[in-house]
């Protein structure tokens, strides 16, 4: 890889908007999961209620697992990558630079805030 590619306008963010999504699904999934507890122990009791939760969990966890693992592994993650083949015949990808400011991180940081402060206010009272 040629070290101009490692350092441009594609890659630059990437990574912290990459773990930004993955901070905020977790926060989701915790919040949800914790409601959810809290509703079907209400209807079915706290015992039976968690064990129909993780049940319900590993069913979902392993559907999710069974589409991720039969796609091919052929995702990829920029939207201006372009696929060729090279004269071996192998495919192979590039990623193209884009313009200057297409990662916007700070945009998607204060975006992903407002996201968890008002769930906090509305529903989740997960962190409070």
């Amino acid at each position: 890889m040629q070290a101009n590619a490692l350092f441009s306008n594609q890659h630059r963010g990437k990574g912290v908007i990459g773990t930004l999504t993955g901070l905020l699904s977790l926060y989701l999934s915790f919040a949800m999961w914790e409601k959810f507890n809290e509703s079907l122990g209400d209807l079915v009791g706290p015992a039976l209620g968690v064990v129909i939760g993780t049940i319900i969990y590993l069913l979902y966890q392993t559907k999710k697992n069974e589409r991720e693992f039969t796609q091919g592994s052929n995702y990829t993650t920029s939207e201006t990558t372009s696929m060729y083949r090279d004269e071996n015949g192998r495919m192979q990808q590039v990623d193209s630079d884009a313009e200057v400011g297409r990662n916007p991180v700070l945009f998607i940081a204060i975006l992903y805030g407002f996201i968890v402060l008002i769930s906090e206010l509305s529903w989740s009272d997960l962190l409070v």
